[in-house]
């Protein structure tokens, strides 16, 4: 797989990436949020994710989104979420460079703890998986990194330790 990677992006796999579930991990968990006037970041997160950012880490968004396929958020509420939280991001310094996300109902081969979105991920920027990190406040993006080969962290085990992993 790694030379297969290295050859499609043809030059060295060297970046780094901090992987970021969106609900309950950059963002306050508000159960299928439709409405970006209630995005509420979890600051401590977003403190790190500046640290990351600021030592050449990407910044990527790795989420599952079933409430678009249950009908109850659309891809434009979806989408005016994401450009919520990154006008508030923005206040500190902080810029996702990618979102991969599945909007659909379990079980779907893109769904977490599928690693299938970071795998995505890692091909599209030329991630090297043993310098990357996830993070996520479920048991399934915990699975999902590891089954993606990166180190990954419960966001409480993260905002422990992200001083040491930098």
């Amino acid at each position: 797989m790694r030379e297969n990677l290295h050859n499609r992006c043809g030059k060295r796999i060297t970046n780094k990436a901090l992987f970021l579930d969106r609900d309950g991990t950059i963002i306050v968990d508000k159960h299928y949020i439709n409405n970006p006037t209630h995005v509420e970041l979890i600051e401590d997160v977003v403190r790190a994710m500046a640290a990351f950012q600021q030592h050449g880490y990407l910044l990527i968004v790795i989420t599952n989104q079933s409430g678009i396929a249950r009908g109850l958020i659309t891809w434009e509420q979806y989408h005016a979420v994401n450009r919520r939280m990154e006008q508030l991001l923005s206040h500190y310094g902080v810029k996702i460079d990618d979102y991969f996300v599945c909007p659909m109902l379990p079980p779907a081969p893109c769904r977490k703890p599928s690693p299938l979105m970071i795998e995505q991920a890692c091909e599209k920027w030329c991630i090297d998986k043993s310098r990357s990190l996830m993070v996520g406040d479920k048991d399934s993006d915990v699975e999902a990194g590891k089954r993606a080969g990166v180190k990954a962290f419960t966001v409480s085990e993260f905002l422990k330790r992200w001083r040491w992993l930098l």
